[in-house]
């Protein structure tokens, strides 16, 4: 009777821990499939935040957003990134050589009206990145700069 009684704590004990460990928090999901549509929502320039202001810059263009689509990588790691800086289109190449680690360029474009904040979105600085709860984040100067996008 007491091995019955002891094989079942014991199986009681292991479903639970199947259960503990099999839950994960969203706050934990981290991925590197970068293929897609994104906007970005916000820049980090050390430790100050900069986001869009409910009233946009340049409404009637773009919603005043800036976007990026990044097409899937081939076996090399290399795709293209094309997009709009708020009232200019932007087009050029990307490399993954492992995952997080990125470079892209060369990236092109013009600057022609853009407003001033714009100067944030150096794309092309990027070193890594990664993407946590469908938000991506791209970091250049040794990630005390962060541009963070969602999806679009």
């Amino acid at each position: 009777m007491k091995t019955n009684s002891s094989i079942k704590s014991l199986t009681l004990l292991l479903v639970t821990l199947c259960i503990f460990t099999s839950c994960t928090k969203d706050d934990d999901t981290l991925s590197y499939d970068l293929t897609g549509s994104w906007k970005v929502v916000y820049f980090m320039d050390g430790n100050k935040k900069i986001t869009k202001s409910e009233d946009n810059t340049w409404p009637d263009i773009n919603n005043g957003d800036i976007t990026a689509i990044f097409t899937a990588p081939d076996g090399n790691g290399k795709g293209t990134i094309s997009g709009i800086t708020v009232s200019n289109g932007y087009s050029g190449d990307y490399t993954i050589e492992k995952a997080g680690e990125i470079a892209i360029g060369p990236i092109t474009t013009t600057f022609i009206n853009e407003p001033e904040w714009t100067k944030l979105f150096r794309i092309s600085s990027a070193q890594e990145f990664e993407i946590r709860n469908a938000s991506l984040f791209m970091y250049y100067n040794n990630k005390e700069n962060t541009i963070a996008f969602e999806r679009n």
